[in-house]
């Protein structure tokens, strides 16, 4: 009761009063690490956009601390970064028990759900894992799924790539089975891309799971503590389930 009534306190506080806290201007000096993964965090016409993106914007106004330059790049390279580079964020990341020990966590952003996605004309069917015996499987290079696939690797062929993009050309051209991503993503890119998304499907479910802002595990755990309540004082707003609802509806 004590640490609910503490909580429910910190998110009544004015902005001034919460940027007291844990001196949250230490925030403008970490780096903001993400990748392309429509529509969480994505460039269009040069400028970064998505679910995530928008809604760390928000947050660094509820702090009141300048705006950051975000940094795009291969999935692989950002979280080598993010987990040896002192003042350091990487978003979005699956938080899974995996990976808990390994950061510190500000979040959810949202919840996801991690799949196998086919072409409906391959006509492809899982009951188990087992039965990826002999097919081949995209994934994205030390992504959640990446890692997940990996024991699979002796009866399948799991073939990590570093975009999405290479994902989808080979899918197409008939040189993947599947490709294992985040379910609302696929059929968002499958369109973004021209494509019909009534001519994939989810062949499996692999797990769902919320995917949080991942802070290099040196942070400071009242900085993290001061960016979650700002974080929880945005989500309360109205401008939250309608920021869900531009980018997934």
């Amino acid at each position: 009761m004590i640490p609910l009534l503490i909580l429910c306190g910190l998110l009544l506080l004015p902005a001034p009063a919460l940027s007291g806290l844990g001196k949250p201007k230490a925030l403008e000096a970490y780096t903001w690490l993400t990748e392309e993964y429509y529509p969480f965090n994505y460039t269009e016409n040069g400028r970064l956009r998505g679910i995530s993106v928008d809604l760390l914007r928000m947050v660094w106004g509820e702090l009141n601390i300048s705006p950051k330059p975000v940094e795009s790049m291969p999935w692989a390279r950002a979280y080598e970064r993010v987990q040896h580079e002192a003042h350091t964020v990487l978003f979005s990341m699956a938080r899974t028990p995996e990976r808990e020990k390994l950061f510190q966590w500000a979040g959810p952003i949202a919840s996801v759900r991690f799949v196998l996605i086919a072409r409906k004309d391959r006509h492809i069917h899982l009951e188990t894992l087992d039965d990826l015996e002999g097919l081949t499987v995209g994934t994205l290079r030390k992504d959640v799924l990446d890692a997940l696939l990996a024991k699979y690797q002796d009866i399948a062929r799991i073939q990590p790539v570093v975009s999405m993009d290479q994902n989808i050309n080979k899918l197409m051209t008939n040189r993947l089975d599947m490709v294992a991503y985040e379910e609302t993503s696929w059929y968002k890119i499958a369109a973004r891309y021209g494509f019909d998304p009534d001519d994939f499907e989810t062949v499996y479910v692999l797990r769902e799971t919320p995917v949080y802002y991942a802070f290099n595990p040196a942070t400071p755990t009242n900085l993290v503590n001061v960016f979650q309540t700002a974080l929880d004082r945005v989500k309360a707003r109205p401008e939250y389930p309608a920021l869900l609802d531009a980018y997934l509806r």
